[in-house]
């Protein structure tokens, strides 16, 4: 009930001014007894998932060179490929609560590069704090957000500190208000 009075007042607020409150950081992050599975010194992404159109292939060692650069690492398997008649991946994006805002905003900026575009923010609940997916289709439809061009440029603004980041995410997705609690 909390949640729901708390987004109630944040839409309200946003619908007249344009702009929302910060949301509770209980809400927005993992508890103090959250240990990340990897060293955040360098990126707080620890691990990250893609799926790419087959037209990518043949960039494949440039796209793991560019993520080992920003010091992700990169497994075999975390670069995938979509079948080559299967149509287009996914246009979503996972991203995790305890990923930082330019990691998060660098991930946005990779989908949007070699997936041509992201329409849909995949619930924060549903995936490990410290993670990132494009293009999966690991989540069903209910799990999935449309969100619009303008939203997604909210995201990308690099004025936003994390905290402002994972609170639109939050708005965006509606999370506070999700019917079925299927996590």
């Amino acid at each position: 009930m909390k949640r729901f009075v708390l987004v109630c007042t944040l839409v309200s607020i946003f619908l007249s001014n344009g702009m929302a409150l910060a949301v509770s950081k209980e809400f927005l992050f993992p508890g103090p007894e959250y240990k990340p599975p990897c060293d955040i010194s360098k990126t707080t992404i620890c691990t990250i998932e893609i799926w790419l159109a087959n037209k990518h292939k043949k960039k494949k060692r440039d796209i793991k060179k560019l993520l080992k650069s920003k010091s992700l690492k990169v497994l075999g398997h975390t670069v995938q490929y979509w079948r080559p008649k299967g149509g287009h991946p996914p246009t979503n994006i996972a991203i995790g609560s305890a990923v930082s805002a330019e990691d998060a905003r660098m991930a946005i900026e990779f989908a949007l590069k070699y997936n041509d575009r992201v329409d849909l923010l995949v619930l924060r609940p549903l995936n490990p704090p410290n993670y990132v997916a494009i293009a999966t289709s690991a989540w069903d439809e209910l799990s999935q957000i449309p969100i619009t061009q303008d939203d997604l440029a909210r995201l990308r603004d690099p004025k936003l500190t994390t905290e402002e980041f994972h609170s639109l995410y939050y708005e965006l997705t509606n999370e506070a208000n999700v019917q079925n609690k299927f996590y």
